[in-house]
């Protein structure tokens, strides 16, 4: 049983609301819902009960209530204990990081970490977002490295350091229209064409990575179809010349021989990169990484760039 299924529980135990329980969680209303029923099956009994009134604990709900924040609580201290007893806490650091966008860079980073600081261990894993932001709250990772639309707001109980922006592009068959005609395209000439993006239950930001642009200028748009994930779209451009894919530029090795970048005409919309930690982590070495990250952007900012990659 995953740890951060209680801790979802006990935030719907507490609000009693589906949709301000997900947005405390950092998940959607449909990913909360399938957890909650994970939990349910799991136990083998109702947890909530669910009516147009609202949304209450069954008896077996506020036990587990109970149980849930003991099982949490024990966690966090027995991994705090554990830090402590073998030095971990002051001696290593959990990096995730979102590995198409950060890898090369992060490799410069750690080198220059590693020299400052050659008694701390350093562990870390390349992961998707949804999962980044899990195991920041979890206390499974110390510091991340995410891309962040700018439109989008900073997500609670967390503290960023944003560095470097990512521009928005669209990506099409080569044959696309917007492909013959050159140039750079207006988020008004693409909404013109079906869009496709990640399934909003698979990847709970779909929205504001993609359509939501579109959205802020208030621009009506037709959705072709929602995939499980970006590989899935990568592929329908392939084979698709119609349709079109909203998407920071990085992603640009990662696209088919058949389909082109775009970047956007619109320069006020774009992705923000930046490390992101949570403001309850305790690990003094999250505080020394930002600060060689901070002192080593600045000193060699024009070769760290080079390491983001960038459509060619």
């Amino acid at each position: 049983m995953k740890i951060h299924l209680f801790r979802e529980f006990i935030t719907l135990a507490e609000t009693l609301n589906f949709t301000k329980a997900a947005e405390k969680s950092h998940i959607t209303q449909p990913v909360l819902s399938r957890h909650i029923k994970e939990l349910e099956d799991f136990f083998g009994t109702p947890l909530f009960l669910r009516d147009t009134h609202g949304v209450k604990l069954t008896s077996a709900g506020e036990m587990l209530l109970s149980e849930a924040r003991k099982i949490v609580w024990q966690y966090e201290h027995t991994l705090s204990m554990i830090r402590q007893f073998t030095g971990q806490s002051r001696r290593s650091i959990a990096i995730a990081y979102l590995g198409e966008a950060f890898a090369q860079l992060l490799i410069g980073v750690l080198e220059q970490f590693n020299l400052d600081y050659p008694d701390i261990a350093v562990h870390y894993r390349d992961v998707e977002l949804d999962e980044l932001l899990e195991l920041l709250e979890g206390g499974e990772a110390d510091i991340g490295f995410i891309v962040r639309p700018n439109l989008m707001e900073q997500w609670q109980g967390f503290d960023t350091l944003p560095f470097h922006t990512d521009p928005l592009c669209v990506a099409v068959h080569r044959s696309h229209e917007l492909a013959q005609k050159g140039g750079k395209p207006s988020l008004h000439d693409i909404a013109r064409y079906p869009l496709i993006r990640e399934n909003p239950q698979t990847f709970t930001h779909s929205d504001q990575f993609s359509t939501h642009f579109l959205s802020a200028y208030r621009l009506q748009y037709t959705l072709y179809k929602e995939y499980p994930n970006l590989r899935t779209c990568f592929f329908n451009l392939e084979r698709n010349k119609n349709t079109v894919l909203l998407l920071p530029k990085h992603r640009a090795r990662s696209l088919g021989s058949e389909t082109v970048l775009l970047e956007v005409a619109e320069q006020d919309y774009f992705y923000n990169m930046e490390l992101i930690w949570s403001r309850k982590n305790s690990n003094p070495a999250t505080a020394l990484f930002v600060k060689t990250f901070r002192q080593h952007w600045q000193d060699s900012r024009d070769r760290l760039e080079e390491a983001i990659p960038v459509a060619t």
